[in-house]
């Protein structure tokens, strides 16, 4: 069942041209190289104009890179609840061999959640999902993150073809621009083509002004895989930048889910259950990168609102807060729980116009969950959505479907126009429903 909660009240790249705005996203698996040719490129308006920038529609050629139906079941990762599934047979069929639990790639740890939290009537199962609307179906692929440019009402959304896409949602929704970063084909967002092809994932368009005077190459160089999170050689190196926020100083906070395992191998990360996450800061102005807090189980999403910062701890099916923004310290020990126990596991939390927290639960807790739990398992995921309050945690709406006509959830956000756009790592289509 999907499900949308509404709590109570990096690789960082930057493009600064006339045809997108100031936009800031994390880039998975993307090469120095890549980013030298692209920087290249945009120096060069005509290559620009020919080969980095296509306008049209799927109907006109533009994007035939969403896999069908049939080409879907047969990916290596495309959903993670099949993935999942094809994992857990063959983790069954490992335990009869030693060698197989030898060379296996997480290293498990026992662990058991409390019971999820009861929200009462407000999470009462309804048709909200149900009754949404479908957009741009079968025309893009796994848009995980999505930004709304408020000024002009123009969507921005990361496919897992490694494409960045501009989309006009006013009427009949079209794609108008498309820019991929790379210049390598066959960029199916199959497992073995994203380490080649790239992975967009966090995105924002609330860049703070005259904050961000970087061309790529700079940004990319200070986020690049294995780059060193603190002048301390024990502290691991960055690997799996995932979601930022900018702090109202223009500080960017930014979730590293693990420093063990990158984007397409995140089901390890969640199954091994360990404390491989943090979050981090770069400061601009030091051009510093920082540790704030350590020993997280996959953070994912992160906002900055109010005076704190918030953390789905997708791992523990809670969200964090932290607070005392001026005195950061590279410790768990000043993060404090305002939601815990949620049915789900969180993924890209974002704040709604009126001050709450939306909060797509990517897969909904089972009674089996404990029962792998502490057999280092796997856990059946399913999908929610939640809206709560940032103060109290309580929760204030949830959005639900049974059918799976909009699943697995990633992100929430609102377009400024009475509707709720919804995103999904491995779907084929942007959800909208009305508020």
């Amino acid at each position: 069942m999907e499900v949308l909660l509404k709590l109570t009240p990096v690789h960082q790249l930057t493009r600064r041209d006339t045809n997108f705005p100031t936009l800031d996203l994390i880039y998975q698996s993307l090469s120095t190289d890549d980013i030298r040719q692209f920087q290249r490129d945009l120096d060069d308006e005509k290559n620009v104009g020919q080969q980095q920038f296509r306008v049209g529609s799927l109907k006109e050629g533009l994007l035939d890179y969403c896999p069908s139906e049939n080409r879907r079941h047969n990916t290596v990762v495309c959903s993670p609840i099949l993935f999942v599934s094809v994992v857990a047979a063959s983790l069954a069929i490992a335990i009869s061999s030693t060698y197989l639990l030898a060379s296996a790639p997480i290293d498990a740890l026992e662990y058991q959640l409390p019971r999820p939290t009861l929200f009462e009537d407000k999470s009462v199962a309804n048709e909200q999902l149900t009754n949404g609307e479908r957009l741009l179906e079968d025309q893009i692929y796994g848009p995980e993150s999505i930004a709304v440019n408020k000024n002009t009402g123009l969507v921005y959304t990361g496919l897992r073809t490694g494409l960045i896409c501009e989309i006009d949602l006013s009427g009949e929704p079209k794609i108008i621009r498309a820019v991929r970063l790379t210049s390598h084909e066959n960029c199916d967002g199959s497992y073995h083509s994203m380490p080649r092809c790239g992975r967009p994932l966090g995105m924002s368009t609330k860049a703070v002004r005259n904050i961000l005077i970087r061309n790529l190459e700079e940004v990319r160089q200070l986020f690049a895989g294995a780059t060193p999170a603190s002048d301390d050689d024990s502290t691991p190196p960055t690997r799996y930048l995932n979601d930022f926020d900018f702090l109202p100083d223009g500080r960017l906070i930014i979730s590293e889910s693990s420093t063990k395992f990158d984007d397409r191998d995140f089901i390890y990360d969640l199954l091994e259950h360990r404390p491989n996450g943090r979050i981090l800061e770069y400061n601009l102005v030091q051009d510093k990168l920082s540790v704030l807090v350590t020993n997280l189980y996959f953070p994912n999403g992160v906002q900055a609102v109010q005076g704190k910062v918030l953390i789905a701890e997708m791992g523990n099916a809670r969200i964090l807060k932290q607070v005392n923004l001026t005195t950061y310290s590279p410790s768990s020990g000043n993060v404090d729980v305002l939601v815990d126990n949620l049915p789900g596991y969180p993924d890209n939390i974002r704040v709604s116009g009126d001050g709450a927290l939306w909060v797509p639960l990517a897969a909904t807790r089972t009674e089996n969950d404990n029962w792998l739990a502490v057999r280092p398992r796997l856990r059946t995921l399913l999908t929610m959505e939640f809206q709560i309050d940032l103060e109290s945690g309580k929760l204030l709406e949830s959005f639900h479907d049974r059918t799976g006509h909009i699943s697995e959830v990633s992100v929430a956000v609102e377009d400024g126009r009475g509707n709720l756009l919804i995103g999904s790592d491995v779907q084929c289509y942007i959800g909208r429903i009305k508020l």
